[in-house]
């Protein structure tokens, strides 16, 4: 009890100091606090959809697709993010399926605001957005639990957290599952293992076969996904492998500030450089634009995905170059996704290097093992979805 009054006292501090630095303009535009505590947000009553930015966004817009065609009279769809920069993106991506809007600060003024707008009939959440004041309101908009919890990872939460307000966690991995449980003392809820919905388009293949690209010309050796420049010193062994391999390398920055880094140090080690796209025999592609993975994946015969030389922001997405059917190895850091990527490791569908010495003897996976796999992981993740649909189901009516 202690606990969630030092919760909710911080929620009303937070809203308050809030309020005050959205009176300077300059805070303001970068902050765009006010939008978060006042809006403005569509009215409802609406489905209400939040993930905290692009990635976790894209699964609940393909989610949203899902819900229209399957849920009976489907309410209209708000879907709210906490990245600014991302809304006129999902605005165009979302185009006549979801309404989208800055999500509001977890501040009691500001939901109280929210709620009254748009009337969320139930939440779905995604991953880890297990934000206090959000399943506060909806334990106050429902008799029933009216949240839900897609996709979802859970290390810890603050103290204090009210979880009565959420019947359904569909999780990544077991080890989430148990995490959670311990925190969500209450009968009869229960929290299944539903995979990683970044995969959640595999419920729209009708057959066993998951490849998502054409069979195009694999003209080059290796793609390196979204990597930080802070994975330089790791990056550039590998790439003199390839380079005394006569092998052919296209490189994507996972940030456009670090593209001219990244080509100042190719330049320091005399590595021939590429302009996509183009590549050339033990030479280096370097990305400079966004919007080209599709492409790059479409021709590349293994990939590393970045984020897994530094321990620092994280992994990024392993599911795309899998879901093309591309054999992929990641490095030893898998921050935010340990225990799936783990689990991915140990079941032979991504292969890791613990150091990038051990690239020279990489062993990669199969595409055949690949298929096999994304084949099981989409009955799992049509189970988890049936029992969204059913929990909406019983909220909805």
């Amino acid at each position: 009890m202690i606990e969630k009054k030092l919760l909710n006292a911080g929620r009303f501090a937070l809203g308050s100091a809030a309020k005050l630095a959205g009176a300077f303009p300059s805070f303001d535009r970068k902050y765009h606090v006010n939008a978060r505590l006042e809006g403005p947000w569509p009215q409802g009553p609406s489905l209400w959809l939040h993930g905290a930015s692009l990635g976790e966004c894209k699964v609940l817009l393909n989610l949203a697709k899902l819900l229209r065609r399957d849920v009976a009279q489907c309410p209209k769809i708000l879907l709210t993010t906490q990245k600014v920069e991302v809304v006129p993106v999902l605005k165009k991506m979302g185009e006549n399926v979801v309404d989208v809007s800055i999500a509001p600060a977890d501040a009691p003024a500001a939901m109280s605001k929210f709620v009254r707008n748009v009337q969320p009939l139930a939440l779905v959440l995604a991953e880890n957005e297990l934000w206090p004041g959000y399943l506060s309101a909806m334990a106050g908009t429902s008799l029933k639990p009216s949240v839900a919890l897609v996709s979802g990872r859970f290390r810890r939460s603050f103290p204090g957290v009210d979880f009565s307000a959420v019947g359904l966690a569909c999780m990544q991995t077991e080890a989430d599952s148990r995490r959670l449980l311990k925190n969500v003392v209450r009968p009869r809820f229960k929290s299944m293992v539903g995979g990683d919905w970044k995969i959640l388009d595999l419920l729209n293949r009708k057959d066993s076969s998951v490849e998502t690209v054409a069979s195009f010309e694999k003209d080059f050796d290796l793609a390196v996904l979204s990597a930080h420049f802070a994975e330089w010193e790791s990056l550039a062994e590998i790439l003199r492998v390839c380079k005394l391999r006569d092998q052919s390398v296209v490189l994507m920055p996972r940030r456009l500030e670090e593209v001219e880094l990244f080509r100042h140090e190719l330049r320091t080690g005399n590595f021939k450089i590429a302009e996509w796209p183009s590549v050339r025999a033990g030479g280096v592609t370097l990305i400079n634009r966004f919007g080209l993975t599709s492409q790059v994946l479409e021709r590349s015969r293994c990939a590393l995905v970045g984020g897994s030389f530094c321990p620092r922001p994280g992994i990024h997405d392993f599911w795309e170059p899998l879901l093309a059917n591309v054999p992929t190895f990641v490095g030893p850091h898998s921050f935010g996704h340990e225990d799936l990527v783990n689990e991915l490791v140990q079941r032979g569908v991504l292969s890791r290097l613990e150091s990038p010495s051990e690239f020279e003897n990489l062993d990669l996976v199969s595409e055949e093992q690949i298929q096999d796999f994304l084949w099981k992981e989409k009955e799992k993740i049509s189970s988890s979805y049936q029992r969204l649909l059913r929990f909406l189901e019983d909220v909805l009516k």
